[in-house]
């Protein structure tokens, strides 16, 4: 690692460096603005998401998934508006068409699948936490923990040879991990995704949430939504199925201060397998594009 300590890293000239990769969406764009805009309908929010057929099939899917749980099957987007609502639909747009974005930066050091098992499972593991601690518009936290590692992506497919060995010494381990990048690079995927989320036009809460999510006690505005971010990175990682490693899951250790911010105990996490699990292969089904399940 010697040879690379003199090198310089600078964040803003990464994201210039990947600015064509990761751009949103123009319907993402078009979906936040008709939601923002004072006068906007439930009409008018599905006739943006029913321009795209195949985002339409996507979050009607997850409508009538496990997740919700609905009696009765959703066929319209329309319906599915009124059924959970426009800012629940916008951010399972939003969940769809990040992770298809996200999904095409090239990256050979990052094992893709498991880093899409972990992220499904960081969602919905967040928007449970978010629904037992009262967090407002649940679904947010869903995309947060969706999208924790996205900078991941960034820096791997960008500085592959100066955290190759980083990778290797953290076997698996996100907190090591971050620990390595921020001595080599002076930041780490947690500041790199934040920074996506700004570009993406996402709200300060969310971009601290994935920015802080490792280092929580640095949260500013948003310590209830990077609490139920990094617990929900940490329970994921102690399972098999929803470990950032390859290696099978492990003792990922909790912030302490994290259990107060949230008014829980550790036993109350006890049942949310039970929730989860009957969930993640459906999500992860729907969300994941086929060339990367």
């Amino acid at each position: 690692m010697g040879e690379l300590s003199d090198k310089r890293f600078d964040l803003d000239d990464l994201l210039k460096d990947v600015s064509h990769l990761i751009s949103p969406p123009e319907i993402i764009i078009r979906l936040r603005q008709a939601l923002e805009a004072p006068h906007s309908s439930a009409n008018s929010i599905a006739a943006i998401v029913t321009q795209d057929p195949n985002l339409s099939a996507q979050v009607l899917h997850l409508a009538n998934s496990a997740m919700y749980g609905l009696p009765n099957r959703i066929d319209t987007v329309s319906r599915a508006i009124s059924i959970i609502g426009t800012r629940a639909l916008y951010h399972l747009a939003l969940a769809v068409s990040a992770t298809n974005t996200f999904s095409r930066l090239p990256c050979e050091l990052v094992n893709v699948a498991v880093f899409w098992r972990h992220s499904i499972f960081t969602a919905l593991v967040a928007r449970s936490l978010a629904q037992r601690c009262h967090v407002l518009h649940p679904e947010r936290l869903f995309v947060a923990g969706l999208l924790h590692d996205v900078g991941s992506l960034v820096l791997y497919s960008q500085y592959p040879e100066a955290l190759r060995e980083a990778l290797m010494i953290s076997q698996g381990n996100e907190q090591v991990l971050a620990e390595q990048e921020r001595e080599i690079l002076g930041f780490d995927h947690a500041d790199v995704g934040g920074e996506l989320l700004r570009i993406w036009g996402l709200p300060p809460v969310l971009q601290e949430a994935v920015g802080r999510h490792h280092r929580p006690g640095a949260a500013h505005q948003a310590s209830l939504e990077v609490s139920v971010v990094h617990l929900a990175d940490a329970l994921s990682n102690r399972t098999e199925q929803g470990s950032f490693s390859e290696y099978g899951g492990y003792a990922c250790l909790v912030d302490p201060g994290i259990w107060t911010t949230l008014k829980l105990e550790e036993e109350d996490t006890d049942d949310i397998w039970d929730e989860i699990t009957p969930q993640f292969l459906e999500i992860l089904t729907v969300i994941v594009p086929r060339a990367r399940a």
